[in-house]
């Protein structure tokens, strides 16, 4: 396979950019943190830069609930029952575990990014800040972990595949259904014509279209830009083309990861 998109993963973390991992967790409600982040993190104080800029309006919970909100009406078409061979062996709960883990925490991520570039192309905010003394949700329990995109079988891994910065990138919902085989098959199967489907166009174009329209209000309220330079041109471009890139895939990791949750038999 050619080389996948850099990210530096969680265990590798130190320092601040460890303590930055450590509040995008707790204040996404999720035990995980997002590929989004984690490429940021391989360019040099970019990370650091991009969570000073917009933390106080995510430990307010102003980006979180904003997206958490949107994300209410974000629906497809329900899936048809899963049939037994793709469930034999699956951990349920596993599963379920991880669909809520990205309902969750994708619309976090669509709002950051949405905030994040208007950071990047509009001037600076002064506004009077936030509210303190939002409590994030109760912390989702732990994914089973990213699987390396080459177990995948061919057909499967090409259904998913995508790019990010001109690197081939497989979204981290199908990553880590990839533990059940059977599963991410039928998964396959039933999104490989929704990708390019209508009502998913409609709906990704309506969510990322809400999002960027809810940013400017939460932008306006933050207190300013972080100390010391802001990133380059050329770091700023592809920071752009990165968040473009996940407005397109957060949505879907959202729609898709309720998709998963609604078609699950009960238990």
């Amino acid at each position: 396979m050619t080389a996948l998109l850099a990210e530096l993963p969680e265990d590798q973390a130190t320092g601040r950019i460890a303590e930055i991992y450590d509040e995008i967790r707790r204040f996404s409600g999720v035990p995980y943190v997002s590929s989004l982040q984690r490429y940021l993190a391989t360019m040099p104080g970019v990370l650091e830069w991009a969570w000073d800029a917009v933390r106080p309006a995510m430990v307010s919970g102003a980006i979180p609930e904003m997206g958490w909100e949107l994300a209410r009406s974000v629906r497809v078409t329900p899936a048809g029952a899963i049939p037994a061979a793709a469930l034999a062996g699956v951990d349920l709960a596993a599963v379920r575990n991880v669909a809520a883990n990205f309902v969750r925490v994708s619309p976090v991520n669509l709002m950051t990014g949405a905030c994040l570039a208007r950071l990047l192309t509009e001037p600076a905010p002064a506004g009077a800040g936030f509210d303190a003394g939002w409590v994030p949700p109760v912390m989702l329990a732990p994914m089973p972990g990213n699987a390396d995109p080459s177990v995948m079988e061919a057909g499967v891994r090409a259904r998913f595949m995508t790019e990010v910065d001109g690197k081939p990138f497989v979204p981290a919902l199908y990553r880590q259904l990839a533990h059940w085989p059977g599963f991410l098959a039928w998964l396959a199967d039933e999104l490989g014509p929704r990708f390019g489907a209508a009502e998913t166009a409609a709906a990704r174009t309506a969510f990322r279209a809400a999002a960027r329209a809810a940013a400017p209000e939460i932008v306006a309220r933050l207190p300013g830009l972080p100390a010391g330079p802001q990133p380059d041109a050329e770091t700023t471009r592809r920071i752009l083309a990165t968040i473009d890139r996940y407005a397109e895939t957060s949505p879907e990791m959202t729609m898709f990861g309720q998709l998963i949750l609604d078609a699950l038999p009960p238990g």
